[in-house]
């Protein structure tokens, strides 16, 4: 059964389309993501799933009911959890969650039920009684994300759940979204890391311009649409133009100061290339075989890169 569906979602502003015609479905069970640069219209379309706007066309059914026309009852079947925390600085992690445990008028039996699991999933008893403005970032996204499954939802919808974490707070939050999963949870995510949506996601809507480009695995996007893999060359900035030179017949591509050269058969074409460069006094400082990405994807399916699209 599916827990989300979208059915040709448009949504404008004045002149500016931010949601053409989008359609999509998502399973009960899987972890789905959104994968775009900024201005794709993942916000959007997350905030007209969970009711905060509304479309100028389309519906969205969750978990077989139609709540277009009824976003106020959405909340009791969706977390949400937008890209900015909706936490009270001046309050306690615990006054916090006992204040949002009020709107839906918990016991204290009930709340404090939940409050025992929330803590030990996402790590809280330690800073239950400190004041959230005095949180780390990754201290605050765990309060601001127990926050959202304290009404244990079935559906929950995160925006960019990890934006502005250090790589290892972000590994951190990969864990508890994955434990959200194990626990039963549907999962819609967006984001703009590549590597978030190929670790996380059992399927993926690559988004640009307000419309859904391709669904489907991140497996099968990169086998069907990431193309060849490369072979990726380090050297010294001083040697790359003529690097660039003595590999011209592979058709390189500078990326910052590497250079990259795809092909069918990277694992024999690596000492031939080794052996031009340093034929021409040039010793690479490192060689990788790289596999293709959804950034491949992104950039085959649209010209542009994905990190190009987001600057």
């Amino acid at each position: 059964m599916n827990a989300v569906v979208v059915e040709k979602i448009t949504k404008k502003y004045g002149d500016v389309t931010a949601l053409d015609d989008v359609s999509l479905s998502v399973r009960e069970g899987e972890i789905f993501g959104l994968l775009g640069p900024n201005g794709a219209g993942k916000t959007t379309l997350m905030e007209i799933i969970v009711g905060l706007r509304r479309p100028d066309s389309g519906k969205v059914i969750l978990l077989g009911t139609d709540f277009t026309k009824k976003p106020n009852e959405i909340g009791h079947i969706i977390g949400f959890n937008p890209q900015e925390t909706m936490l009270y600085d001046n309050l306690t992690v615990l006054e916090n969650l006992e204040f949002i445990a009020s709107l839906y008028s918990f016991s204290r039996e009930k709340f404090e039920e939940r409050l025992r699991i929330l803590s030990e999933m996402f790590e809280l008893s330690n800073f239950l009684k400190r004041r959230t403005g005095k949180l780390s970032g990754g201290q605050k996204r765990r309060v601001s994300l127990a926050a959202s499954l304290l009404h244990d939802p079935p559906v929950v919808v995160l925006d960019e759940p990890t934006v502005g974490l250090d790589p290892d707070a972000r590994r951190e939050f990969w864990k508890f979204i994955e434990d959200m999963k194990k626990e039963g949870k549907t999962i819609l995510l967006s984001t703009h890391y590549m590597e978030e949506a190929d670790e996380l996601c059992d399927r993926v809507a690559i988004m640009d311009l307000g419309k859904i480009i391709i669904i489907g695995s991140p497996d099968e996007l990169k086998r069907l649409h990431g193309g060849s893999a490369k072979i990726a060359i380090h050297v010294k900035m001083r040697f790359l133009e003529l690097a660039e030179k003595v590999l011209f017949d592979y058709a390189p591509t500078r990326v910052l100061e590497w250079l990259e050269i795809r092909t069918e058969k990277p694992e024999e074409l690596v000492p031939d290339l080794i052996a031009k460069l340093q034929s021409a006094g040039i010793d690479p400082e490192n060689v990788e075989i790289r596999s293709p990405t959804l950034e491949d994807v992104f950039l085959n399916l649209t010209g542009r890169r994905l990190m190009e699209a987001i600057r």
